[in-house]
């Protein structure tokens, strides 16, 4: 029985996850996921594994047909976890934590854009180069929000 598991089969498992949160887009955000933010697809595949799957017989057959490229079984997969998560809500929870994280990471590496602004809990955020200083500033100040492409 896995231990650890590998990052091909935390891809399936991050794919039903993220299908769960995101109809629609699951697969393509888990691929993408993949190749921008392995260690998110890990830690989400990780903690499944752990908490949903470990123990369940048959499940690492399943996993390998679904890394595999088997679709069927990338189903079975999907649904099993899908009943699991609205079954636990604890499970959900966290699982829907670790989701948002690779979501929010893709949207932000998809967006092509030298001066990104956005607000986070009504603070400020400003950031015009990745290594530049983060300027922030408090809940009354007045941002103009947008995203400027770098051409």
């Amino acid at each position: 029985m896995l231990e650890q598991i590998p990052l091909l089969l935390a891809t399936p498992i991050a794919m039903a996850i993220l299908d769960k949160f995101y109809e629609g887009v699951g697969s393509k955000l888990g691929e993408r996921a993949t190749e921008v933010i392995p260690q998110k697809v890990q830690q989400i595949g990780q903690f499944i594994w752990d908490r949903c799957l470990r123990q369940k017989p048959g499940a690492e057959a399943v996993l390998r047909s679904a890394a595999n490229g088997s679709e069927e079984e990338q189903k079975k997969l999907t649904e099993y976890l899908h009943k699991a998560l609205d079954e636990n809500l604890p499970l959900r929870q966290e699982a829907q934590k670790l989701s948002e994280d690779i979501h929010q990471i893709i949207q932000l590496d998809d967006v092509n854009a030298k001066n990104l602004q956005q607000v986070f809990d009504g603070q400020g955020l400003q950031v015009n180069d990745p290594k530049s200083q983060v300027i922030q500033a408090g809940e009354n100040a007045q941002f103009y929000f947008g995203v400027t492409s770098a051409d």
